[in-house]
C-alpha cells in the first residue's frame, strides 16, 4: 500500500481545530466511528484539556515557559489519546469512508468503495485581488477550516465566473473557467478592471459526476 500523507497537522494551531472537530463529531455520533459514548467521552475532555492550555500560551498576559511546557506536555497526552483512536477508525471497514474524510484521517481500510456523485460542494473564499488576477481559495462545506482535502472520489473543482454588471445568483449562468486541482487559484479573466466578479464552483469527479453547487461569491477585480 502506499504511504498516506500525515492527517495530524504539525502546527500547534491546526492541531487544536483538527482535535476540536474529531472530539465534536465523534461526541455527536460515535456508534457512526464505530465507539462507545465512553471513548467520545474520553476524547471531548482531552480537547477540552488542551484547548484550555492552548489558550494560555495564545494570550501574551498569560504565556510563560510553565504554560507552554505544560501544553507540550498536554500536547502529547492528547495525541497518545486521540492517535491510536484515529488509526483505529481509518482500518475500520464498517465506517464509510466520507465518515472518515469529515474527521481529517486517512481512509486505510482496502475495500474499494464505489465513487458515486459529491454530495457537498465547495466553500469560496475570494480574499485579495490584483493585476494578476483574483485569489481564490476553497475547502469543502463540511470539512473543518483546517481539512484541504477534497472529498472522497473528487478529482477537481470545476470553476465558473464571470464579470458583470447586474448582480448573479444563479450560478448556472456563470461561464465554465475550468478544472482545478489545487487551492489557492488565481483568477485572470480580460478587461475587467473595476468590474464585479462572480464565482461559483462545484466538485467533479473523474468520470464526470458532478456536487451541488457552491453560493455565488463575487469580488470587484483590479485587472486590466
Amino acid at each position: 500500500m502506499p504511504s498516506l500523507a500525515p492527517y495530524i497537522p504539525p502546527k500547534n494551531a491546526n492541531l487544536v481545530t483538527w482535535v476540536a472537530n474529531f472530539a465534536t463529531l465523534i461526541s455527536a455520533a460515535p456508534a457512526t466511528y464505530g465507539l462507545a459514548p465512553g471513548d467520545a467521552a474520553a476524547i471531548s475532555a482531552q480537547n477540552t484539556a488542551l484547548a484550555a492550555a492552548y489558550a494560555l500560551i495564545t494570550s501574551p498576559s498569560t504565556k510563560t515557559a510553565a504554560t507552554v511546557a505544560a501544553f507540550n506536555s498536554e500536547k502529547v497526552i492528547c495525541l497518545a489519546l486521540v492517535r491510536p483512536y484515529a488509526q483505529t477508525i481509518a482500518l475500520n471497514a464498517g465506517v464509510t469512508t466520507a465518515a472518515k474524510t469529515a474527521l481529517g484521517i486517512n481512509a486505510r481500510t482496502s475495500t474499494p468503495t464505489p465513487i458515486s456523485a459529491p454530495t457537498t460542494n465547495p466553500v469560496l473564499t475570494a480574499q485579495s485581488a490584483s493585476t494578476a488576477g483574483i485569489i481564490v481559495r476553497y475547502r469543502d462545506a463540511v470539512a473543518s477550516p483546517s481539512v484541504k482535502s477534497k472529498p472522497y472520489g473528487v478529482t477537481s473543482m470545476q470553476l465558473f465566473a464571470t464579470p458583470s454588471a447586474a448582480p448573479v445568483t444563479d450560478p448556472t449562468a456563470l461561464p465554465f473557467i475550468g478544472a482545478i486541482t489545487k487551492s489557492p487559484l488565481t483568477l485572470s479573466l480580460p478587461a475587467t478592471a473595476g468590474k464585479t466578479v462572480y464565482i461559483a464552483a462545484r466538485w467533479a469527479t473523474k468520470k464526470g459526476l458532478v456536487g451541488p453547487w457552491s453560493p455565488v461569491v463575487s469580488y470587484v477585480s483590479v485587472q486590466p
